[in-house]
């Protein structure tokens, strides 16, 4: 039986900074926070915030190793490849997954989240800023991958991956710093998710 491995190539670049929170993560609220930092945030955004963050943006980390052509073709190693079509499927698939997380992560913050902080509300307003141009960015990115033509099927395994890379980076790319932002975010609510996953990894090793 084929092993489908789910890919999302270049898009996902920008989630390589934050790439330690995962949907295996214990609850971020009582872990992971630096000295005294909690005392001094808005409780009420923070408790929205972490959760928002788990639930969309902590779940899209596990296509991070799928950056580029290079880590794709590491994860077919040994593993029988599924076919130029239905690799394409499979990108496709993690580009609108990726979208509607991103696009629940920003409509939460849009929506639910509140604070009185003049900092933290500039900071949440930027992010929801910043998270709109990337969604700009995955569509225009998956309306170029409809740009893929029955004949370009017949390429190599090597040949098409870097194909659909390359169509994909096309073109002017949207200069996005979602990820410095998260980054930033973290810091401001005193967030060390290192800490987590590494709580999470001693948890299930034990």
């Amino acid at each position: 039986m084929k092993k489908i491995v789910t890919l999302a190539l270049s898009l996902l670049f920008v989630f390589g900074a934050v790439a330690c929170s995962n949907k295996n993560n214990t609850t971020t609220e009582n872990a992971g926070t630096t000295g005294d930092t909690r005392d001094a945030i808005d409780q009420s955004y923070y408790n929205t915030y972490t959760g928002l963050y788990d639930a969309n943006i902590g779940t899209i980390t596990s296509y991070d190793m799928y950056t580029n052509v290079d880590s794709a073709e590491k994860v077919y190693r040994g593993v029988e490849y599924p076919g130029n079509r239905q690799y394409l499927t499979d990108v496709k698939a993690a580009y609108k997954d990726s979208k509607e997380k991103i696009q629940a992560f920003i409509d939460g913050l849009k929506n639910d989240t509140k604070t009185e902080d003049t900092e933290l509300k500039k900071m949440n307003e930027s992010l929801i800023a910043e998270g709109e141009k990337l969604i700009q960015d995955i569509d225009a990115k998956m309306v170029k991958l409809e740009k893929i033509t029955d004949d370009d099927y017949n390429k190599s395994e090597d040949d098409f991956m870097k194909l659909v890379n390359d169509t994909v980076n096309t073109g002017d790319t949207v200069e996005n710093k979602f990820s410095d932002m998260l980054k930033n975010m973290d810091k401001k609510l005193g967030i060390d998710r290192t800490t987590i996953q590494n709580n999470n990894t001693d948890n299930t090793t034990k």
